[in-house]
C-alpha cells in the first residue's frame, strides 16, 4: 500500500534552497574543488529583496538547506550568508563552506577548549550566550 506524503511537522519549511548550495559547490567545479586554504566554495549572490526580513528568512533557508545536505550525506559542508545594503533593497552573498575545514578554523582560532567556542554543537540550552 502506497505512503502519504509527510506529515506537516516532519516537511521542510519552505523556501527549500538546496539547489542554490549546489549552485555554490558547482561554481567551484563540484564537491571537493573548494579553496585550499579556506574551504570556500564558490560565491554567488541574491538580488532583489525588497526587505530585511526577508533577507533574514532567506539566510535562515540556507543554513537550513546546508544543515540538510550533511545529514542526508550528499554534501558535508556549512553556510556563510551576509545581508547587505543594496539601493532600495538588500541582497545575500553566500558560499558553501567544507566542514572539515571549517572546524580546523575553530580549533586553530578558539582551541580546543568548547566552553570558549562561539557555539558548540554538542552544548544544550544556551549556544551563543554566556554560560552561567
Amino acid at each position: 500500500m502506497p505512503r502519504s506524503s509527510a506529515p506537516e511537522w516532519r516537511r521542510r519549511k519552505e523556501p527549500v534552497l538546496d539547489d542554490w548550495v549546489m549552485a555554490s559547490i558547482t561554481h567551484a567545479g563540484g564537491l571537493g574543488k573548494h579553496h585550499p586554504e579556506t574551504g570556500h566554495y564558490g560565491e554567488l549572490v541574491i538580488t532583489d529583496i525588497s526587505d530585511r526580513d526577508q533577507a533574514a528568512e532567506y539566510v535562515r533557508a540556507l543554513n537550513r538547506a546546508a544543515l540538510f545536505l550533511c545529514r542526508k550525506q550528499i554534501a558535508d559542508v556549512g553556510m556563510s550568508a551576509k545581508v547587505e545594503k543594496a539601493g532600495a533593497g538588500f541582497q545575500i552573498r553566500f558560499k558553501a563552506i567544507d566542514k572539515t575545514l571549517a572546524r580546523k578554523h575553530v580549533l586553530d582560532r578558539y582551541g580546543p577548549d568548547r566552553s570558549k567556542w562561539p557555539y558548540d554543537p554538542r552544548r544544550r540550552g544556551t549556544n551563543g550566550t554566556a554560560s552561567p
